[in-house]
């Protein structure tokens, strides 16, 4: 990732602070800080691994079961990144139990952003596909594994969706493919505390996308929606617009080039009589007993912002070893104004 600096002005007199150490900033000045912790999440090294096997069944039908595990090396250490059982049958459908992608996943196609839901903690998954080009499916989510004790992390608690894409051949080298998908999410939210308004108590997503195939050209837009629920502790509501593009291109049998961009622009509403504190003045801030002023916004926390307006480009190869194996290499940017 291509991380970006960002400088801060500030326009009056007031503190700052950088990892706690809070210090006397006067009118004028101005601090620069990376994005790359704060976009990313962590700056270390992480892997996966997964496990498949299936049997065939009497009359078309087949068993298949997967496992997978991944590691992150910033403390989360070993997780279960995906363990899933499904039943299917040829020019029929699927029916799929357990931690899994779901199809929704494959409703935007410029691989940028998505207001969908595309993983289920717990869900179940029933896919249609006898008709010729046509792809439904639909799921149910139930609570994940802490959320069965009402633990307030965040995590999903239910959830529910659709979707459905269709691919039309217009000749034997050209092919249009739409694709439209809705999910909605209930999450047992954070109640307390500032970093708790991270977590929506309800989310419900639409999107839309069309993908157009040319011998060696590939065509794609993405367009959607989000509405989220806040906890209501600082932030009551956040509406989400996405749009994406992206081209294609074929240089050789074994090499492919891909482009794209994206751009998501969030607004949230406050609670009523809710009023946020910039670092302005120290006289508006809570300070604690070492005198240190904490109760303010600062820059990188950007689900406090009224509106956030983030644009994300990338260029990426795929290089064909042979017909099963891949290489890519991918390079993003993004902006979060």
């Amino acid at each position: 990732k291509n991380s970006q600096k960002y400088t801060y002005l500030y326009p009056e007199t007031g503190w700052a602070s950088v990892n706690n150490d809070y210090e006397a900033i006067t009118k004028g000045a101005y601090e620069q800080r990376s994005d790359r912790r704060v976009r990313l999440g962590q700056d270390t090294g992480a892997s996966w691994t997964e496990f498949r096997a299936s049997r065939k069944l009497r009359d078309g039908w087949r068993v298949s079961g997967a496992i997978g595990f991944g590691y992150y090396d910033s403390g989360t250490g070993m997780y279960l990144n995906s363990a899933n059982m499904a039943f299917d049958k040829k020019d029929l459908g699927s029916l799929s139990l357990g931690r899994q992608y779901l199809h929704t996943g494959y409703v935007t196609r410029t691989n940028t952003y998505t207001p969908l839901e595309t993983f289920g903690e717990n869900s179940i998954r029933l896919d249609y596909t006898a008709i010729k080009g046509l792809h439904a499916s639909g799921y149910y989510s139930l609570p994940a594994s802490s959320d069965v004790r009402k633990k307030k992390n965040g995590q999903e608690v239910e959830g529910f969706g659709a979707s459905v894409s269709y691919l039309h051949p217009l000749d034997d080298h050209q092919t249009v493919r739409v694709a439209l998908g809705y999910s909605d999410s209930r999450q047992n939210a954070k109640t307390t505390g500032r970093d708790s308004n991270f977590y929506a108590t309800k989310s419900q997503g639409t999107a839309a996308s069309v993908e157009y195939r040319n011998n060696k050209l590939l065509l794609a837009a993405d367009i959607g929606q989000k509405n989220e629920q806040i906890n209501g502790t600082v932030t009551d509501k956040s509406k989400g617009n996405y749009m994406g593009v992206k081209v294609g291109y074929e240089i050789t049998p074994r090499l492919t080039m891909t482009a794209g961009f994206g751009k998501k622009v969030a607004e949230r509403t406050q609670k009523s009589g809710a009023a946020l504190i910039h670092a302005y003045s120290k006289d508006l801030c809570v300070a604690d007993a070492n005198d240190s002023c904490h109760n303010f916004v600062q820059a990188y926390e950007t689900a406090l912002f009224d509106k956030i307006d983030s644009k994300r480009s990338y260029v990426r190869a795929d290089y064909y070893l042979r017909e099963n194996v891949r290489l890519y290499g991918r390079i993003d940017d993004e902006k979060i104004t």
